[in-house]
Formats: C-alpha cells, sequence, structure tokens
C-alpha cells in the first residue's frame, strides 16, 4: 500500500514538474521517471510475490486438509478392522468344532465328540487369551464386588465369611477391564 501511495506522489510530482518544466532542468525529470520505473518494477515483482504466497497458503492449507481426511479414514479403519486377528485366530476353531461334529457323526461315539468339544473349547481359550481375554480366578478367594456377582448366600463351615464358595457362571476380563463378572455363591 505504501509503494502504491509512492507511485501517485512520485506521479503527481512528475505531472507538477512537468508544468514547471521552466524551473525544472530536464535531467531532474528524467530522474524522476527512472524513479517512477523502478518503483513500479518493485511493486510488480512484490504483487507477484505475494500472489506466490497466497498460491502456497491454499495449496498448504488443502494439503493439510487431505492429510486429516486420511488420518480420519485411517482410523476409521483400524476401529472397523480391529476385530480381524481375533477372527482370525478363531477361524481353526470353527475347523475344529467342524471336525469334532463330522468324527461324532461318523463313529457314533459320544467318547469322541467330547474329546473333539474339549480340544475346540482348550483352543478357542487360547485364541481369547492370546487376545487379551482372562479367566477371573472366584473360588476360594475372598469377595470382591468389583469382579464377582453374588447370587447367593450360603453357610459353609468349611470357608470364613464372605469367601466364594462356588463359581456359577465364570467371568472374564479383557486386559485391565472385567467385562463380566464372575456369578458366585458366597459364604456367610
Amino acid at each position: 500500500m505504501e509503494e502504491k501511495q509512492k507511485v501517485d506522489e512520485i506521479e503527481e510530482n512528475a505531472v507538477h514538474n512537468e508544468e514547471e518544466s521552466s524551473h525544472t532542468s530536464h535531467d531532474d525529470i528524467e530522474a524522476i521517471f527512472q524513479e517512477l520505473a523502478l518503483v513500479k518494477d518493485k511493486n510488480a515483482k512484490l504483487e507477484q510475490e505475494l500472489a506466490d504466497s497466497k498460491n502456497q497458503l491454499a495449496r498448504s492449507i488443502a494439503d493439510l486438509e487431505n492429510a486429516r481426511r486420511r488420518a480420519r479414514k485411517e482410523k476409521e479403519d483400524a476401529v472397523k478392522y480391529a476385530s480381524v486377528p481375533l477372527i482370525e485366530s478363531l477361524l481353526p476353531v470353527l475347523d475344529n468344532f467342524e471336525r469334532a461334529l463330522d468324527a461324532a457323526e461318523d463313529r457314533g461315539e459320544a467318547k469322541g465328540l467330547l474329546d473333539g468339544v474339549e480340544m475346540v473349547y482348550r483352543q478357542l481359550l487360547q485364541a481369547l487369551s492370546d487376545s487379551g481375554l482372562s479367566l477371573v480366578e472366584a473360588v476360594g478367594m475372598p469377595f470382591d464386588p468389583h469382579v464377582h456377582n453374588a447370587v447367593l448366600q450360603v453357610d459353609s463351615e468349611d470357608h470364613d465369611a464372605g469367601t466364594v464358595v462356588e463359581e456359577l457362571q465364570s467371568g472374564y476380563r479383557y486386559r485391565d477391564r472385567v467385562i463380566r463378572p464372575t456369578m458366585v455363591k458366597v459364604s456367610t
């Protein structure tokens, strides 16, 4: 903006100087016009630099927005497909369930089915354990309302009061969080 004012002043001076050319020499007028040309060149360069800076800023903003969009998409995909490793580890369990059922069907034996189902149970428990799942210990432990759900109280001479005497349904913890408390009987 200052450059524009400077150009305007120089042009006014030039016009004014031309009117008073009798007082100003031709060399002075020529110097004024050279100065005017230099200021106009400098102004043009500054305008080009400003345009380049605006263009660069617009590209940077677009790049940032694209990066945000990509990060958001990657996060959504990570959440969407977070279960894939667990599911992949459970596929062999499904295969063994099918084999156990086929073996029981072919042999007509309950023992083969029982062995197959026990094997699949251990494999399923191992796959879940590898993913961070663990059983909540209950029998013989002091009752803890954060990890146990007492559904019955029983008199027991073998256990101290407030001790879990029987597990009715298994409880599970995922990493540090209890996702299902163990259903228990507690001694009084």
